[in-house]
């Protein structure tokens, strides 16, 4: 067998090696247990906090030229599941104010993210600008935040806080008997993530 020219055989195997090095496409899926999104209401007496147990959703990130990468995220929330520990008082958010019947879930988008993924190796710690739609009672609203990724061996940690007015999204006042609320709501999510194969 005839061998090849040195230079050819130089060019093949630096192709090989680019190959190699190739950035994989990266899937994710959150899991709900160890996943959490809780929120803070104001309210006149007391701060009503409440939290949202029933979560999914994915996280992808797929390479592009330049050393940039596209990422996108789908995170739905089950919102006949969401309590703040008073019975009457989930029964009028979910009837009344969210009416869960009807609009069953609240999503987020993301539209664009703004990340250095160069850094996604375990035990890094960085943090990327999410933009993306937020769709409560079947309104969507862009919001805008930090996200703290902790890259672990298994999973990767997703960290976050956020502000929600509840009038942008067209709900009632969730005021309940003499508990007066207020806007903003603030949401504190810690989701985690973890990989899958294709």
């Amino acid at each position: 067998m005839r061998a090849l020219p040195s230079g050819v055989a130089a060019l093949l195997l630096a192709a090989f090696a680019a190959l190699a090095e190739e950035p994989a496409v990266l899937h994710y899926v959150l899991r709900a247990d160890g996943s959490d999104l809780r929120w803070d209401l104001p309210a006149t007496l007391h701060t009503v906090y409440g939290k949202a147990p029933l979560l999914e959703g994915t996280v992808d990130a797929a390479p592009l030229p330049g050393g940039k990468w596209q990422v996108t995220s789908r995170i739905v929330v089950k919102a006949a599941a969401m309590a703040t520990g008073n019975g009457s008082r989930d029964r009028k958010m979910r009837e009344k104010i969210l009416e869960t019947d009807r609009f069953p879930e609240i999503v987020f988008e993301s539209t664009r993210v703004a990340a250095d993924l160069s850094r996604f190796r375990k035990g890094e710690r960085f943090t990327v600008e999410v933009t993306g739609d937020l769709t409560v009672h079947g309104r969507a609203v862009s919001i805008q935040l930090p996200v703290d990724v902790e890259v672990a061996p298994e999973h990767v940690a997703l960290t976050g806080t956020f502000l929600l007015n509840w009038r942008q999204y067209g709900l009632q006042d969730p005021s309940f008997g003499l508990v007066r609320v207020r806007e903003p709501m603030k949401v504190v999510f810690r989701l985690v993530a973890v990989p899958v194969s294709e």
